[in-house]
């Protein structure tokens, strides 16, 4: 009876994920990165060569363009100049937007996305059930499911949702493998290493975790048992559990560095035309080393142990992540903020769910061994010093890995509670219930504008302008919902200052664009505002943060505007009352 409680609360755990998601990936238009990586994935399965977005590894991109060739109907121009010349941006926007229909397009490559999201969400349902108990696995769904992060990016072709997903099925393959040593949980630890590996640049930090987690297993209590042949046997606790815990994590990174090598076709070099390879080198990946992380990287790359895309990519991801221009409450930095990601956490987490792990520490502790916990909050903890080292400060995404194991984590709160309730303590149960229920009703709230979410403390989705902006609120994905909003109001013309890559032409709207953060740049770009002018700006250009000190200006004055309507949270409408350039500007 309890397996199939629990088969049905999964299946409608995964209906209720994968139903919000597609009614809400339908009504956005792409986000900055999904303009390169859809494209890029398309032409990795059709030619082979990885000259566009090598700065990502390819297996998102992989799975989302591999329905386009399902689907029919795609062109893709390899003769085209973008192509020739590896300019990833350009043919992007060709590809989605000129050659082809690009709701169609990115309807079908997010659908894998989806499909990963939902993944995570039975992931963290079956781990918590088997570990903690179904009363946990219950609450621990629920949190995952209608997770406003998971939601957000776990529809929309990026590495991130990807990476949460692989980075937790690690850490639940380590555990698995080192209770039971068999061929089966083996393979399990070893493709969820691969595809981390092949799916982010942050994968690395893999490694001293599940050094970390293998110390765990060989100083628990828990027995291990190794059962790789005919024959089982336990292995007792300390010196004895050092040797298959060594080994085991050996196996698993070998497979590991296979499966890089099977996601990058087995091509060695970043391009198959030399003349573009020399370009990509010279420019966007160049890197000569200098530092013992760029140097070793270099070595494996000279010695073909690692793809040269793979080795250029993570140098550049690794010079990239040294700092840049970065908005947090109200001010902007060019070097980012050390406490940018606490804030995003206080800022971006929903309240009732720091209250359940507040909770789950006070109630939801007792049966646990330590090295049960220790599965749970070492992962978090590595991945926090990963973000807090690095200072690309640029959207609270880069902390989603973390929650899958916070919702575990939570989901003992409803372990304690079940335990009072059975004693005849109610208080607890009816808290938990309460909290659950805040979270969803805050959740589905925003639908479907998800990337929006903030919580009560910054004041909720509308006021989260005044906080965070780039991929933590604005990633380009509101510009469908401009053209209707423009449409329904009978509003012909616009004056707008978009941050993406996504084309207003293709939504229908005619817009003079004002100073704006785009890939490909605009054609022509207008700093002539005059009264009456109907002004769309997105959230992080009008804080300004990616844009030239002349053009601040004009944002800040923009600011002191009162918005006349908001679209998805992300862009401001105004209704200009100045001139600009003013005459004090102007004047010499």
């Amino acid at each position: 009876m309890k397996g199939r409680a629990g088969a049905f609360a999964l299946g409608l755990g995964l209906a209720a994920y994968v139903g919000l998601a597609v009614t809400s990936l339908r009504q956005s238009s792409a986000t900055y990165d999904e303009g390169a990586h859809l494209p890029a994935g398309y032409t990795y399965l059709a030619t082979g060569d990885h000259r566009l977005n090598p700065e990502h590894p390819p297996l998102v991109k992989l799975l989302a363009a591999a329905p386009l060739f399902l689907i029919g109907h795609v062109t893709f121009k390899a003769d085209d100049e973008a192509w020739a010349t590896g300019r990833q941006w350009e043919l992007g926007r060709r590809f989605l937007y000129r050659w082809n229909d690009a709701d169609r397009l990115l309807f079908w490559g997010r659908l894998p996305i989806v499909l990963l999201g939902a993944g995570l969400c039975a992931a963290v349902f079956l781990w918590t059930r088997a570990r903690f108990g179904f009363p946990a696995a219950l609450l621990a769904g629920l949190l995952a499911v209608l997770s406003p992060d998971l939601l957000a990016h776990g529809q929309l072709v990026t590495t991130d949702v990807a990476m949460a997903l692989f980075y937790f099925l690690s850490v639940v393959g380590g555990e698995a493998l080192w209770r039971r040593v068999t061929w089966g949980t083996l393979w399990l630890l070893a493709v969820a290493l691969a595809a981390a590996v092949a799916s982010k640049f942050s994968a690395p930090v893999l490694l001293p975790v599940l050094a970390a987690l293998g110390l765990v297993a060989v100083w628990a209590r828990e027995p291990m048992t190794l059962a790789l042949g005919k024959e089982e046997r336990a292995v007792e606790p300390g010196l004895p559990r050092v040797r298959p815990v060594i080994l085991t994590l050996a196996a698993a990174l070998v497979f590991a560095w296979l499966g890089l090598w099977t996601a990058y076709g087995f091509a060695r070099t970043v391009s198959s035309d030399p003349a573009v390879r020399a370009l990509l080198l010279s420019t966007t990946l160049r890197d000569d080393g200098g530092t013992l992380v760029a140097d070793t990287a270099l070595f494996a790359e000279r010695w073909r142990l690692l793809p040269e895309a793979y080795v250029r990519g993570f140098l550049f991801t690794y010079r990239h992540a040294e700092g840049r221009p970065t908005f947090l409450l109200g001010q902007v930095s060019d070097h980012g903020f050390p406490h940018f990601f606490l804030v995003t956490f206080a800022l971006k987490t929903p309240l009732p769910l720091i209250v359940l792990l507040v909770l789950a520490l006070l109630i939801g502790r007792g049966r646990a061994a330590w090295n049960a916990e220790a599965f749970v909050w070492i992962p978090v903890a590595g991945y926090v010093l990963l973000t807090q080292a690095r200072g690309l400060n640029i959207g609270h995404r880069h902390l989603l890995p973390i929650y899958p194991f916070l919702f575990v984590a939570a989901g003992r709160a409803a372990e304690g509670a079940w335990r009072a309730w059975a004693r005849g303590k109610r208080a607890p149960g009816i808290v938990v219930i309460v909290l659950a229920a805040w979270y969803a009703v805050g959740t589905l709230r925003v639908h479907p504008h998800y990337l929006a979410y903030f919580n009560e403390i910054a004041g909720g989705p509308a006021g989260g302008y005044h906080c965070l902006v780039d991929s933590s609120l604005d990633w380009g994905q509101d510009l469908k919902g401009l053209a209707a909003w423009l449409e329904a109001r009978g509003i012909d013309k616009v004056k707008l200052s978009y941050f993406g890559s996504a084309d207003p032409v293709y939504y229908g709207i005619d817009a003079e664009m004002l100073p704006s953060t785009m890939s490909p740049r605009p054609v022509r770009v207008t700093r002539e505002v005059h009264p009456g002018d109907v002004l769309a700006v997105s959230a992080t250009n009008l804080q300004g943060v990616y844009l030239d000190p002349a053009d601040r200006q004009l944002m800040e004055r923009i600011r002191r505007l009162s918005p006349i309507g908001q679209v998805g949270h992300s862009i401001l409408v105004f209704r200009s009352d100045f001139t600009w350039p003013s005459p004090e500007i102007s004047r010499p």
